[in-house]
């Protein structure tokens, strides 16, 4: 991830050097977007990784030892994108294919599910 910022940062400099723009306005947006670009990968860099718990359907989700509400796994093409409801605060992961091998990104599907079939008794008389 902070590779691709950083790449994507040069780029963008070397883009605004390349354009139209004057030279004397160029540099400085140039140099703007470096340093932008690196403070983005260093605040990047620095948070820590996510954990994620999704044990049997009667416990709660947990995504860094807080329960949460209401998983939902979206799939959108190769990406994987699970949002959640931690009290009034919405919040998701996303998956890269690079990031969750195969057989992880189906064992999430599967969990997920079982997360969302409703375990309670029927509330209607039989």
């Amino acid at each position: 991830m902070t590779g691709a910022l950083l790449g994507l940062s040069l780029l963008a400099a070397v883009a605004l050097l390349n354009c139209d723009l004057e030279l004397h306005l160029a540099w400085p947006l140039a140099i703007a977007v470096l340093l932008l670009g690196a403070h983005q990968v260093r605040a990047e860099a620095r948070k820590p990784a996510r954990q994620l718990l999704l044990p049997s359907p009667p416990a709660p989700m947990c995504v860094d030892g807080v329960s949460v509400q209401g998983p939902v796994l979206l799939e959108r093409g190769p990406l994987l994108l699970l949002r959640w409801h931690q009290g009034r605060q919405r919040n998701q992961l996303l998956f890269w294919p690079d990031t969750l091998p195969r057989a992880r990104r189906r064992e999430l599907r599967l969990a997920v599910r079982a997360h969302g079939v409703s375990r309670r008794p029927a509330s209607v008389a039989p």
